[in-house]
């Protein structure tokens, strides 16, 4: 039997490719300047990116759920490699519909299909631990930007756009697949070996006044209960405001003075937090509880957002402001698959955190294409980060809501 430490090995590998998303924004600059896009047109590959991701979730969430992990997550992979080494050929077809097609619905699709499967896998093995569980898995997707953007900038400087995708796709490929054909559910039946188990179980129960899921719903009785809108438009919220920094913040440094390399490092310092936000706040929630976690760091984030602008203006105060925001952002990706998990059962989590997930494909869609059209028409994205902080102050609230809920 497949040990369940390297099933998180392998989620947490397949996530590192699967995140290689959160370094669009190393794009943007040359994309603009190669073939001449507004900030807009080249925001739109990664929001489609995102929209299809997030939109694939819930059928590859039931398609999981019922053939496994494994194959789901292989095709993933290879939807993924295939949508980059496709993506290379923009030199020659030079069009940003051909890098919508190939990088926003081919490669998007893969990660959607990828992304959907290490999350409940990872659950089912640590059940005694759910949060870090699943904090580590997606630890990988939030890490990716820390390995890619500083390698993309070189290649991009070195070989142009197109080989810098044909090098990605063959990495991702082979990579991606072979960590997708380790993941396995555990057996039927199996339980936690570790003695910390009935101890951890209790606290985590006490800690947690929203609750553990007297039953398992499935999908179409979960979009009954109010809840679902409450996590669905709190991480829609959430997720508008670290994926419009995400696609913005190199360029936005780059138009601060800061050295483009010196920019691309700033993705890095988000992403570094944005991977270690995940475990993180998985296993502070597994303590003090999904929706006091929520909060906090939902308040944290829309302070950030809205001083962002004034604060954020040199290379040490871009880099502070780009961790804070990283580690909260990355929070989401360990709070609400477990608040899903918890409020609404494991037998179903695939297709059911699916359904919640389509949020952040929403916020995907709309944070970027905002940010690059406020941008367009003002030359500044101060309106951008102030949209965004009040939205994540709205969210913040949106928790306390969970909380109160018996």
């Amino acid at each position: 039997m497949v040990g369940r430490w390297v099933v998180i090995l392998a989620g947490f590998l397949l996530n590192l490719m699967l995140g290689i998303v959160y370094a669009w924004s190393v794009f943007v600059k040359p994309l603009t300047q190669v073939f001449g896009w507004s900030v807009t047109v080249a925001s739109l590959p990664y929001s489609i990116f995102l929209l299809v991701f997030a939109f694939l979730m819930p059928l590859a969430g039931k398609a999981q759920d019922r053939a496994g992990p494994r194959k789901v997550a292989m095709l993933g992979g290879a939807l993924l490699g295939v949508g980059f080494l496709l993506s290379g050929f923009i030199e020659v077809i030079r069009s940003p519909y051909w890098l919508v097609l190939t990088y926003g619905v081919i490669a998007g699709a893969g990660c959607g299909l990828g992304y959907a499967c290490p999350i409940p896998v990872a659950r089912k093995w640590f059940p005694e631990r759910p949060g870090l569980a699943t904090g580590l898995v997606v630890m990988g997707f939030g890490l990716s930007a820390l390995l890619f953007a500083p390698i993309e900038r070189m290649l991009i400087k070195a070989y142009g756009v197109g080989s810098t995708f044909h090098i990605l796709g063959a990495v991702l490929l082979i990579v991606a697949v072979l960590a997708a054909s380790m993941l396995r559910n555990p057996p039927e039946g199996y339980v936690s070996r570790s003695p910390e188990q009935k101890v951890t179980v209790a606290k985590s129960t006490e800690a947690k006044p929203e609750g553990i899921a007297r039953r398992d719903l499935t999908s179409s009785e979960m979009v009954r209960d109010v809840r679902f809108y409450i996590l669905w438009l709190s991480f829609f919220f959430m997720a508008l405001a670290g994926l419009m920094v995400i696609g913005h913040i190199a360029p936005y440094a780059q138009e601060q003075g800061i050295d483009p390399l010196a920019a691309a490092f700033a993705v890095s310092a988000l992403s570094a937090l944005n991977a270690l936000g995940r475990p993180g706040a998985g296993a502070i929630s597994d303590r003090i509880g999904r929706a006091k976690t929520m909060f906090m760091l939902f308040l944290v984030q829309a302070i950030t957002l809205i001083a962002f602008p004034h604060v954020a203006v040199s290379l040490a105060t871009l880099y502070i402001c780009a961790a804070i925001i990283g580690f909260n952002f990355g929070a989401n990706f360990s709070l609400f698959p477990t608040a899903t998990g918890d409020l609404f059962g494991i037998k179903h989590l695939g297709a059911n955190y699916g359904l919640v997930f389509t949020s952040y494909g929403v916020g995907g869609l709309v944070g970027p294409i905002m940010a690059g059209y406020i941008f367009d028409v003002t030359g500044r994205y101060d309106l951008a980060f102030l949209a965004a902080g009040v939205l994540a102050f709205i969210a913040a609230f949106l928790s306390l809501t969970l909380r109160r809920r018996r």
